[in-house]
């Protein structure tokens, strides 16, 4: 997949809908209860099975690569989920440097200790909105798909921003679940799941405000551009196959579409898939900002 570039002030995405890597948080980094979502040890196994798909592989080799990690680096993940990212970055900057992963999911915490981190890489549980590391800690801050799960999305740059050494550098990825394209022969259904399913996050259309919220805490902003996933056919492989099974439980829990709906939709897809019509679409917005030196 390729990335494209935007440029400031070229406008609201066009509707159409997208991804989330945090969709299984259930509780805002407040500890409050923000969605119907599970969060179980079970669904952190299958969080991190979606992080392995080839598409969240891609994307995140993209944020690495914007990241322009330099050995030596101190780095905190905000939202470190899995893992895997903290993983990658932890191996560009070497036993020299250091890396911290945040979650709110002890569970997710606890799978990433079992893989026994080197030295450099740490993980804690700890709340978005109120890190517990001193100013200007770090040399970079990265924050992919979880910001817009926090109701008080604002106070999670600001914290990003403290947290940043003078000249420091910070990257924002997140979803705007109504640039989502996702076939279907029963195109109203669709659109009832897909509406359903923007409660399970506090802003669900996040990247239209984002580069204004990070100048609003004191950010320049140094680019953005979007990372596409493309899914033509329905496998293991895909990660629109697990986000639908995500999709599924999160409707039919929630209650507000007709109770056959959720399995209905979910059941389409191979049906789609076998007569070659399987089409999903998401696009990943990525916003990099500088804390002035």
């Amino acid at each position: 997949m390729g990335v494209k570039k935007l440029t400031e002030g070229a406008g609201n995405p066009q509707p159409a809908q997208s991804f989330v890597l945090q969709s299984v948080l259930v509780r805002t980094f407040r500890g409050r209860l923000m969605s119907g979502l599970d969060f179980s040890d079970a669904a952190a196994k299958r969080l991190e099975k979606l992080y392995l798909t080839k598409d969240v592989i891609a994307q995140r080799s993209e944020t690495l690569r914007q990241l322009a990690l330099v050995r030596g680096e101190h780095v905190l993940d905000i939202g470190s989920g899995p893992g895997f990212l903290c993983e990658s970055i932890a191996a560009h900057v070497g036993s020299e440097g250091a890396v911290v992963g945040i979650d709110i999911s002890a569970d997710l915490v606890a799978m990433c200790e079992g893989r026994h981190p080197p030295k450099c890489l740490s993980f804690a549980v700890g709340d978005a909105t109120k890190i517990d590391r001193p100013d200007a800690s770090f040399d970079a801050v990265v924050c992919a798909q979880v910001a817009e799960y926090v109701p008080d999305v604002d106070r999670v740059i600001s914290e990003a921003y403290r947290l940043l050494k003078p000249g420091g550098r910070t990257i924002f990825v997140a979803t705007d679940w109504d640039a989502l394209i996702w076939h279907s022969q029963v195109p109203d259904r669709m659109a009832r799941i897909m509406k359903s399913w923007q409660a399970h996050c506090a802003h669900p259309n996040l990247p239209r405000s984002l580069a204004n919220r990070l100048k609003g805490a004191g950010f320049r902003l140094d680019g953005a551009s979007v990372f596409p996933i493309l899914n033509l056919s329905w496998d293991d492989d895909a990660y629109s196959k697990g986000l639908a099974q995500l999709v599924r439980n999160f409707v039919a829990n929630r209650g507000d579409v007709p109770a056959e709906e959720p399995g209905k939709w979910l059941d389409e897809f191979p049906e789609l898939n076998q007569s070659g019509q399987y089409f999903f679409s998401s696009n990943r917005y990525i916003f990099q900002a500088l804390k002035a030196a």
